[in-house]
């Protein structure tokens, strides 16, 4: 179902319904005490995220799906280091099949946390302990909705864009850096291609192999692929004038290579294998496997 923002200054508060979210943890390389004091963390930050209203009006269609997986590396006084791997899916029209829209491993966060502490947003400053959750909702939020409309997640991507900003203020905190090495995951340049009309071609394909490929697979699934094939041709020539290895196009192959793996497996084209292969040869290994079977 097509995932609508209904702006209007008449619309009722509702209690959130954008984000159906859930969250584990593991806390294997903490101290005894270190783990007894993050004891509620997962149950804190879930409620946290599933009860905060994350669009200025009511969100129609189907709820954005996200896990996070909290892996706490260390801790002293109160202060903690943590991996954080985040994905979002979005259901499938006609289907109750998830698409997985994002997957990425966050090795830099850092925050303070006390016993039983709530999860508070602050939309004034960068929160140490809510703001890397909030970024990677409004980015979950942005794909979603440029999965219906092309560019149509903007307004969530400019969020996470003010995020970002406001982090970049504070000194005393990891992962925000501008400088990364080619190829490599960062926060900064995730948002930063996100909100650069450069890369809307990137954003246009993730409207093209949903909208009018995967949502039209169970009523005619030979034209969905053909669809879907052209629109990778598009992604070739796009991805082929980047001057630098994109991160959204690193994150998009983390999250679906093995749906395109399935999807095309016995296709009747075997040129998608080779346009597949150069926009993620990084999972080489399994478009071989799909391919020779």
């Amino acid at each position: 179902m097509l995932a609508i923002l209904i702006a209007g200054a008449c619309a009722p508060r509702l209690i959130a319904q954008e984000i159906d979210a859930t969250v584990s943890f593991n806390t294997d390389q903490l101290p005894l005490i270190g783990r007894q004091e993050v004891a509620g963390f997962a149950d804190e930050m879930q409620h946290y995220i599933n009860s905060t209203r994350w669009t200025d009006g009511p969100w129609e269609g189907e709820k954005v799906k996200m896990n996070f997986s909290v892996v706490f590396t260390a801790t002293s006084d109160n202060a903690y280091g943590a991996k954080l791997l985040v994905g979002s899916q979005r259901t499938l029209n006609k289907s109750e099949k998830l698409s997985p829209m994002m997957k990425v491993l966050d090795e830099g966060w850092s925050f303070h946390y006390n016993r039983n502490q709530p999860f508070i947003q602050d939309l004034s400053r960068y929160d140490e302990l809510t703001g890397l959750i909030d970024f990677y909702v409004y980015i979950a939020l942005g794909l979603d909705l440029d999965s219906y409309a092309y560019l149509g997640g903007s307004s969530q991507f400019d969020k996470a864009w003010a995020l970002a900003q406001r982090a970049q203020v504070r000194t005393d905190l990891s992962g925000w850096g501008t400088q990364t090495s080619s190829g490599s995951y960062s926060r900064y340049g995730f948002i930063r291609e996100l909100t650069d009309l450069r890369f809307s071609p990137l954003r246009k394909f993730i409207y093209e192999y949903h909208y009018n490929g995967l949502d039209l697979i169970t009523e005619n699934r030979a034209a969905a692929l053909d669809s879907v094939n052209a629109h990778l041709s598009d992604l070739v020539l796009a991805v082929d004038r980047l001057v630098a290895p994109s991160v959204i196009m690193r994150v998009m192959n983390d999250a679906k290579n093995v749906e395109y793996s399935e999807i095309f497996t016995g296709y009747g084209d075997p040129l998608v294998w080779k346009k597949l292969l150069y926009l993620d040869p990084g999972h080489q290994s399994v478009y071989d496997n799909a391919r020779n079977r």
